[in-house]
Order: structure tokens, then sequence, then C-alpha cells
């Protein structure tokens, strides 16, 4: 059987002026006034029919370039690649739809030019309409619409005959996350029919719970090839070892990787720290061990009743894990300037195997309620086997048996 995709030494370079006289000189002087820069240098790989392949990488590596070279909306600047039968691509928000028509006018085009019939892209244009759920605003310029929406109705369209290879970029993480569930269950769904689909995501959640194999790629080459799960990994423990604070597993105030950070000032969380059993800062986790949370709060005004929380939520924002002293019947701290208070939860790890961030909280009861939140402020990798599946958010130590049932009673 001969493969849906192949890629031979694709490679793309694009020209980068220092500004827009330079192009114009380059034009009427025939000379070079440019410098290129390479996208993607000898991409090559070969995709089976029905086969399910995620594509990971930082941002700048060069996955959404292979993916417009293998839609055929770039040209590559030196290889080759092929595409076997029919191709629907979902790229970036909104192309090929038509700012100023409505909705349902680009749902019916977008249909047509995935190679339907007029006929039968009328047919199909309710159930495109049901998916994107888009309801009175399907009738109003597409212009309008949020990138949520826009993501709705790019998927819902891109969908609506099940191609023989389906190619998507990032378009999925912009929508809400029930939107996001049932475009992920589609996909399943249109892996179960034998479709081959190329996938772009930083989840690497997704990637292990959806596709058999990743392809990393890393400063437009390929870093690695193979299973997803095992990729997804490699993938992660380079990224998390080039993080600010992962040499010691800790971030300071010095290095908080851009995480949202608010509050009123009256408190600053100066440190937080993932420890090991042996009190050691860590980064990745292993199942079933002992860890402890700790960060590190300074008053910067007279503080009566400190509190500090710590949550812990997946790629997609699903809270696992919260606490704080209330539940735990702890009393506040009462700090005066520039004392600081030092909190700590001690827990077993029973989160399954993937991607987690941890959100740390300083706040009192008066009217500035949060004083310091720094949301996402570490990044967290579960590594091992849970004895469950990919997509499992933790580990209850199950144990599994089936057998044949015994008949009741003896011979007659």
């Amino acid at each position: 059987m001969e493969p849906s995709i192949v890629a031979n030494g694709l490679s793309k370079s694009f020209r980068v002026y220092a500004g827009p006289k330079d192009m114009l000189l380059e034009l009427v002087t025939r000379r070079p006034r440019h410098s290129d820069f390479p996208a993607l240098t000898d991409v090559s790989f070969e995709i089976q029919p029905g086969e399910i392949v995620g594509v990971i990488g930082r941002n700048g590596a060069g996955k959404s370039t292979l993916l417009k070279l293998l839609a055929r909306t770039l040209e590559p600047t030196s290889g080759s690649s092929t595409v076997r039968g029919r191709v629907s691509a979902i790229l970036e928000l909104g192309t090929g739809f038509h700012p100023d028509y409505s909705g349902r006018e680009n749902a019916l085009l977008g249909a047509i030019c995935l190679g339907m019939s007029r006929r039968e892209a009328r047919e199909r244009l309710d159930a495109i309409i049901a998916f994107a759920e888009l309801g009175e605003f399907i009738d109003r310029p597409f212009r309008t619409y949020s990138s949520g929406m826009q993501a709705r109705l790019t998927f819902a369209t891109a969908v609506a005959v099940t191609p023989d290879v389906l190619i998507v970029d990032e378009a999925l993480a912009v929508g809400d996350a029930r939107f996001q569930r049932k475009c992920f269950a589609h996909l399943e769904r249109m892996r179960a029919l034998g479709t081959t689909i190329l996938l772009v995501s930083h989840d690497t959640n997704a990637v292990v719970q959806l596709c058999s194999r990743a392809i990393w790629l890393e400063r437009g080459r390929v870093r690695a090839d193979g299973g997803a799960k095992e990729v997804s990994e490699r993938y992660l423990r380079e990224l998390l070892s080039a993080a600010p604070g992962a040499a010691n597993g800790s971030v300071d105030e010095a290095g908080t990787d851009g995480a949202l950070r608010y509050g009123s000032g009256a408190a600053r969380i100066e440190t937080v720290e993932l420890l090991d059993e042996g009190g050691a800062a860590a980064r990745t986790l292993a199942i079933r061990r002992p860890y402890r949370l700790r960060a590190t709060v300074r008053a910067i005004q007279p503080l009566d009743d400190l509190h500090v929380g710590f949550g812990v939520r997946t790629v997609r924002g699903v809270e696992v894990f919260a606490v704080n002293p209330r539940p735990q019947r702890v009393d506040p701290v009462r700090l005066a300037p520039g004392e600081i208070a030092v909190a700590e939860v001690a827990f077993v790890n029973h989160l399954a195997p993937g991607d987690y961030f941890l959100t740390v909280g300083a706040w009192g009861l008066g009217a500035d309620a949060h004083h310091d939140r720094r949301v996402d402020v570490l990044q967290l990798s579960v590594t091992g086997d849970a004895g469950a599946l990919p997509q499992s958010l933790v580990d209850l130590e199950a144990t599994y048996s089936i057998a044949r049932d015994a008949p009741k009673g003896g011979a007659g």
C-alpha cells in the first residue's frame, strides 16, 4: 500500500529584507539585498494510510511551514512532497473565507472548494451549521466573529466530508474547552474510519492521546520521529531543562518564565519549589512517589491573616488538585513587613503521566483579598507507567483482571 503522505528532502527558505526599499533596490539593480532564513531544512518522512501523526516543537520550529507545504499553500525551495487522496486542511483561521460573507455563505463556498458539487454542499450545509453551533451568528459577516467562532466554522467546514487526509494546525487551540473536546472526538471517529491525520499541537497530552506517532521539529529539522509517548517525553524533558529555574527545579523573582501575576502587592511570593523525598528540587515527578510543594512569601505590609494556596491544572486548564489552609484547618499567619512565611504541601503523586501547571496564591480576608497570585508559575511533567490509558488524569492504583466465567453447578 502506498503512503498517504511522503516528504522527500523538503526545505523552505524565506527572504528577509531590512526594509521595503531593499526589496525595490534588489528588483531594480538585480543585486541581492536580502538574507535567507531557513524555516525548514531537508525534512523527510512517510505516513501510511490511517496513521495519526502529531508534529511537535517550539514556536518557530517549522511546524506550520511544513503543513503549508504539504497543503500546497506554499512552494518548497527544494525537495518534494506527495499527498494522496482527498485532502482537507485546517491551517490559519479563516484561510479561504471571505471576511464580508456570512458564515453560511463561507461554509457553502468552503464545502465546494473541498470538491463537493453545489448540490452536495447544500445538502451538507445544515450539518456544518449544526456542528459549528453558531446560532444566529451564522448569517453575520465572518469578520465579526471571534477567533473561537472562526475556529468552529473552520473545523466544521473542513470535516464536512471525511477526507482521505486531514492536515490540522493549531487552529483548535482557540476554541472553548467543550468545543475542543467535540473536535477531538470527531478526529477519533475519523481515525476509526481510516482517515490519515497530521496534527500540529503544543498540547503533548492531546498528541499522546490521539496519535500513535510524533515528529519533533527543532530549528526546521527533524529532531526525532517515533512513538508519540516516547518522542513527547523527550521533547518535554529538553523543554523543561531549558526553562528558567529548571536547573534547580524552582522559580524565584527573576525566573517567572512569563507567568501571569497579579495582586494588591501587600505580599510577594518570592520562591516556588517542588521537592522530592530527599529534599532536592525537581521538575519531573514519578508516579506514587512523595513530594512537597514549597512557597516562600514576604510581607510588604502588615498582614493579620496570610493564607497560601496551591493548585495544579492540566494543559487545557482542568484543575486536578488544589489545597489551602481552610480545608486543612490550618490557622493563617500574622506577619510584619519584611517577615517571611514558608508554606508547604506534602503529597504522594497520583497524577497520571502528562504535563501540568502549578499556580500559587497568597491572600487575606480584607478588601484586597489577593496579595499575590502567580498563575502557571511552574510546569511539571509526570513520567512513568500508571497502568492506565494515556488520557487518564489520575492514577487510582487500579488492578485489572478478566477471566472466563466458570459455569455454575456440575454436569448433569
